[in-house]
């Protein structure tokens, strides 16, 4: 006989609320993207879900939802106890065993879309069984549906592997952190605004571009900030036009950094610029 203290099954809705925190407690939570984009964080890794995504988070942890989509949010949750693994298994299999071997804390698998459309139908059904008046053999109805919604993520998780391995093994993506500074130079950029873009720890894209540039991340942004306070001198914006464009803050801010680095005043460049024309 199933208990209903070992499982449970809910919508959750992001109407409302931006950011929603999860908590797993005693339970493996399974969380379904039904509509929707988002990204996870666990501690200081980014991970990002969208519609028909998968997120597995083990017992005893905790997550972060946030909402990055213009539509909706939608999430089913299906939460399970050990007690209730064990109950589902068999000779065969032993579900416990299958979920352990499962390396995560918190994952996101991507199902094929078979897959994620049999797992959207059983945990829409799931859902809402609980409103509906008892009906025939109800008890077997649904640990038979568990079993199998369960052993379709397991599926997933294992088909997944090599996908994720892959993600893995690419390289940290610098050429797209390239690409972002250099199309926003004019904005404020920072760490923590970029762990929010690439849904990546600040403190490892310090690192791998420490290790890439043998520069900061801050003063390579204020190099290539200056850089751009050259080639606007050279079309004759003014240097107080100049200082607020390339988001360097004041005139003096910007005298001091530019002599830093060139040696010379930017007032001294443009003279310099306007004699060679």
């Amino acid at each position: 006989m199933l208990d209903k203290k070992d499982y449970f099954v809910s919508e959750i809705k992001f109407d409302n609320i931006k950011t929603k925190r999860i908590k797993s407690n005693k339970y493996y939570k399974i969380l379904f993207i039904l509509s929707g984009n988002c990204y996870v964080k666990l501690e200081n890794k980014y991970q990002i879900c969208s519609t028909d995504n998968i997120i597995l988070i083990s017992p005893n942890n905790i997550i972060d939802i946030e909402s990055k989509s213009k539509q909706s949010l939608v999430i089913y949750e299906l939460a399970i106890t050990i007690e209730l693994l064990n109950k589902l298994s068999d000779e065969e299999i032993d579900l416990v065993k299958s979920f352990n071997t499962v390396p995560f804390e918190c994952s996101v698998i991507d199902a094929n879309t078979e897959t994620s459309m049999l797992i959207k139908n059983i945990l829409k059904k799931l859902v809402y069984i609980k409103d509906e008046n008892y009906q025939f053999a109800d008890n077997l109805y649904i640990k038979n549906t568990l079993s199998i919604v369960l052993v379709l993520i397991l599926r997933s998780c294992i088909y997944a592997d090599p996908k994720q391995k892959a993600k893995k093994s690419k390289p940290f993506l610098i050429d797209d952190i390239f690409s972002y500074i250099n199309n926003h130079i004019t904005e404020e950029i920072s760490l923590d605004h970029l762990e929010k873009e690439f849904y990546i720890s600040k403190f490892h894209i310090s690192r791998e571009f420490k290790k890439a540039t043998g520069l900061t991340l801050h003063r390579y942004i204020v190099k290539t900030k200056l850089d751009l306070c050259k080639r606007l001198i050279e079309e004759e914006y003014s240097l107080t036009d100049i200082s607020q464009i390339c988001g360097i803050g004041s005139y003096n801010n910007l005298f001091r950094a530019f002599k830093k680095e060139f040696g010379i005043t930017p007032k001294e460049y443009y003279n310099e610029v306007k004699k060679h024309k």
